[in-house]
């Protein structure tokens, strides 16, 4: 089974969690202060083809491409990155 990871759009920050969750309210309950949304449980693939097109360069993106293949292949449950305003 292929890791995945929730993508967790907050007002002043995003965050990759490898945590599961039942549902998108889950993820509101737990990040209740600045939620803005929540993409299901995507695979390192799926994420990265999401930059890529929601994002083009990767300099646009909320983390680098380094960074996003590390999180999957780490232990790690959380990867956050603070939105620039």
């Amino acid at each position: 089974m292929s890791t995945k990871a929730h993508y967790i759009i907050l007002e002043d920050k995003v965050l990759l969690s490898k945590k599961h969750y039942s549902d998108w309210r889950e993820v509101q309950d737990e990040y209740y202060k600045g939620y803005k949304t929540n993409f299901p449980p995507l695979t390192c693939s799926e994420l990265l083809e999401y930059f890529e097109d929601d994002f083009k360069a990767e300099s646009n993106w909320p983390f680098s491409k380094e960074q996003v293949i590390n999180f999957f292949d780490s232990t790690d449950m959380i990867l956050c990155s603070t939105v620039s305003k």
